[in-house]
């Protein structure tokens, strides 16, 4: 769980701090042009433009007017009237609220980061064709498929091409592109994001389309480490589409009028918001379900292909998929359905669990957590069961459905195994407070297997014979709780041959995560993590250089132990070398401020 602090604290500390403290969570006095921790480390020190470009106060609410009258003119003939009678205020429901400042205007419309006009901003973008652009093109290539929401390519180009409806693309397609560039360049690219920030600020702010503009942007956000930015941009998105009652049935029939495939677009953005805020949870630590809370009457989204190609099919309901098991039918449903479903099951599950879990709780878990999560598993058809198909194409939706069960399965019942959480555990970024002193209950061995077959089944995922591993980075957490439960099996149960298996499946996740890494700094910072507990807990290295370092000498080795001679194979040095040579000097197993 994350350390909570106050909005104050949080604020004087991020508005001072250089960019290399802030990425690093450390504190930074803010001394220019080095502050005395970059000037201790012989970091370059360098500090984050302003966001109000110099102007004043009133400056500033001078060019909101004038900015917000130019956009009311320019957009006075737009089409916004559907989305009127969706705009009733529900009291009763409220944007998600975690653990960061609520007050984050990160679309100020006089706060363009660079303090240049927005106009200008957007003079400086180039007209996109999105037929042939190349990010447009990464976008759909690499991340569509992870998150399919937004119109399928070849849909948004015939609509694109109406020039009365371009101006309100224009958003979504900067949004597409700053995440495309991710994928093309490896960076957050700061013109796109200038020029994203600038089409939203022109667009009608009650446009749907801007939920989906948000969402895309606050993934990116989130993965590069501007984590505050993140959520955010999330709460506006989870408030609008609140507000628009996007999660009736009857929205997608009136914002998408006769164009099957637009509805089924709204259909599925509710939907990822209901699945990303999920995600958002589970990665936190934090159980505010606020969209999921939700009761919703949207239907589920078709399969991919009929989504591609056009040819939507009539929908199924939530309550038909939640009816399921009583259909003499053989109803079929999408994996898009199953993956809510999936998520549905883990946050039910989860939100039932008590917090701090006790040997009492040990009945309650198997009889009512399991049921949940084992009844989404035994209902699947066989068409589902299988991840990857006879032509090597993985079902990224499945993929991400089986992993959320997994790990929501190794979350509920490690507590009450024999798989012991370590202190240095709470160095990732994706690890949960542990247990206090939990008692050993009578069905300790039953928690165990449970836990150990989940980390079978997601080993089995992992090792799925691809190319690249390439999936959405909201898989960074699950994987990693996995692979943590798995480095506690190597230090307390297992032995011999059964522990070199498990070494080579340690080195195969933390591949996985690297390649992630690659594209999200996040996903890469959590490697180092994984990296360095693995070195501690296994005996590798910790606190120095010495393999054998004081206090472990009871942990086994990831390589071949040799009791004879307690020592290391040279299979110890070969995985010291996978693992990274890492000064471990620097590591403080009692200080460490976990803030993710």
């Amino acid at each position: 769980m994350e350390p909570k602090s106050t909005q104050s604290s949080r604020a004087t500390r991020s508005s001072l701090a250089c960019l290399p403290c802030r990425s690093r969570h450390l504190k930074c006095d803010g001394k220019r042009p080095c502050c005395d921790r970059c000037s201790g480390t012989k970091n370059q020190c360098t500090y984050a433009q302003s966001r109000r470009g110099g102007l004043s106060r009133a400056a500033l609410e001078e060019r909101r007017q004038r900015l917000a009258e130019i956009s009311k003119n320019r957009h006075v003939n737009h089409k916004n009237s559907a989305t009127v009678i969706f705009r009733q205020s529900q009291d009763d429901l409220a944007p998600s609220q975690l653990d960061f400042p609520q007050e984050h205007p990160i679309f100020n419309l006089g706060a363009i980061a660079t303090g240049d006009s927005f106009l200008q901003v957007m003079d400086t973008v180039p007209p996109v064709n999105i037929e042939t652009d190349p990010l447009v093109d990464s976008y759909y290539k690499k991340f569509h498929i992870c998150h399919p929401f937004v119109l399928p390519k070849h849909h948004l180009e015939t609509l694109h091409q109406d020039p009365r409806r371009q101006q309100e693309f224009l958003p979504l397609i900067a949004a597409i592109r700053l995440v495309g560039n991710i994928y093309k360049e490896r960076e957050l690219s700061h013109p796109l994001k200038e020029h994203l920030e600038a089409s939203i600020s022109q667009a009608v702010a009650s446009d749907p389309i801007i939920v989906q503009c948000r969402l895309l942007y606050s993934m990116a956000l989130f993965w590069y480490e501007e984590k505050v930015d993140a959520k955010s941009q999330m709460d506006m998105a989870n408030k609008l589409a609140i507000e628009l009652q996007m999660f009736h049935c009857e929205f997608a029939v009136t914002q998408g009028a006769d164009d099957l495939v637009l509805r089924e677009s709204w259909r599925r953005t509710w939907w990822m918001l209901y699945i990303i805020e999920a995600y958002y949870a589970g990665t936190l630590g934090t159980m505010n379900f606020q969209v999921i809370n939700i009761d919703a009457t949207v239907e589920l989204p078709c399969d991919e292909a009929d989504y591609e190609s056009g040819n939507i099919p009539a929908s199924k309901t939530l309550h038909e998929f939640d009816c399921r098991e009583f259909d003499p039918r053989d109803i079929h449903f999408s994996s898009f359905g199953y993956l809510i479903g999936a998520v549905q099951c883990a946050a039910s599950a989860i939100s039932a669990t008590p917090t701090v879990v006790t040997a009492e709780d040990s009945t309650y878990i198997m009889q009512a957590a399991d049921a949940s999560l084992d009844g989404w598993l035994r209902l699947l058809p066989p068409d589902r069961k299988q991840v990857m198909n006879a032509a090597g194409e993985v079902d990224e939706l499945m993929f991400q459905a089986h992993l959320v069960i997994h790990v929501s399965t190794i979350g509920l019942h490690r507590p009450l195994s024999a798989l012991k959480f370590n202190a240095i555990e709470s160095e990732s970024s994706c690890a949960r407070e542990p247990p206090i002193d939990t008692p050993i209950s009578d069905s300790v061995n039953i928690h165990t297997i449970r836990v150990k077959r989940a980390i079978e089944a997601q080993i089995q995922l992992l090792a799925l014979p691809v190319r690249q591993f390439h999936h959405t980075p909201f898989t960074t957490c699950m994987v990693s709780e996995g692979t943590l439960a798995l480095l506690s099996d190597c230090s307390f149960l297992l032995k011999g041959r059964e522990l070199a298996i498990a070494r080579d499946q340690i080195r195969m996740t933390i591949g996985c995560l690297k390649t992630l890494g690659e594209f999200w700094p996040r996903t890469a910072r959590n490697v180092e993590e994984i990296q360095k507990i693995a070195q501690c807990v296994l005996g590798l290295a910790c606190g120095g250089n010495n393999f054998n370092s004081p206090g472990l000498s009871d942990t086994p080795s990831l390589g071949y132990w040799d009791s004879s001679t307690s020592d290391f194979s040279n299979n110890d040095i070969e995985m010291r070398q996978i693992l990274g040579d890492m000064d471990l000097r620097s590591l403080d197993l009692c200080g460490w401020d976990n803030i993710n």
